[in-house]
């Protein structure tokens, strides 16, 4: 049994880590399926949903098109088991910051993804067993203050693989050459906060519920600003305003 006990509508950060640190999401393919489970696993229909991909198992462009249409389509029938406000998928780990939707939301959703990229990697690299050191963990989001500092540090964490970890301490001195790095990680939900059209529809159908923190800055600059503070030392920051 869980320690945790989720609660509808309320905020919960989600991680979870590789066995070993096994750096299995380094491979595009891996990553972009767990990024696929995030979006498959995520409604009440995610069962169907699934099977609609194992029926049509790619042999043609066509056929992936088609399992994809089809997948997509059974979702749309079903409730949405989490809001996914933000994400992000490292070579080792992953972090996600949820709202619970459904009763026994998190659950379902997080076990739905855990369970999806193992047989994937299982099947791909001929292993067994857990891929995952443990059951997922979770921390309840319990301060607007916390919320918002926690999509900053999640969106951030792909500067470890990009710049190294001194931004963990305020020691980044390069903002303005390392941000386009940062914006164009491929497994991050940072896009989402910056790219309100649809020119990204598979991540706009992935994220939500954003809004209770973008809400909270006048405008995309200003979230921007944000994630610079955490990053850099104030002597710097001033030095690039």
């Amino acid at each position: 049994m869980r320690k945790e006990k989720f609660v509808q509508e309320e905020y919960y950060h989600i991680y979870n880590r590789t066995i070993a640190n096994y750096r299995i999401f380094n491979d595009e393919k891996s990553a972009a399926k767990l990024s696929q489970g995030f979006l498959l696993a995520n409604s009440t229909k995610s069962s169907k949903a699934f099977k609609c991909l194992r029926n049509n198992q790619p042999k043609a462009t066509c056929d992936v098109a088609l399992g994809w249409e089809k997948a997509l389509e059974t979702l749309k029938q079903g409730e949405k088991l989490v809001d996914l406000l933000c994400y992000v998928i490292m070579p080792d780990h992953y972090h996600l910051l949820v709202k619970e939707r459904k009763e026994n939301g998190i659950i379902n959703f997080v076990r739905k993804c855990d369970i999806s990229i193992s047989k994937y990697i299982n099947k791909k690299n001929n292993r067994k067993g857990p891929l995952f050191e443990s059951r997922f963990k979770a921390k309840h989001v319990d301060s607007n203050e916390y919320l918002v500092h926690l999509s900053a540090y999640i969106q951030l964490n792909p500067l470890d693989v990009i710049s190294g970890r001194e931004w963990r301490e305020h020691k980044l001195n390069n903002w303005s050459e390392i941000k386009n790095s940062l914006f164009d990680y491929q497994w991050s939900s940072l896009k989402s906060f910056f790219d309100n059209n649809d020119s990204a529809p598979a991540l706009n159908s992935l994220i939500s519920g954003q809004e209770i923190i973008t809400d909270q800055f006048k405008n995309n600059k200003e979230y921007e600003e944000f994630l610079k503070d955490w990053s850099v030392p104030e002597s710097v920051n001033n030095e690039l305003d």
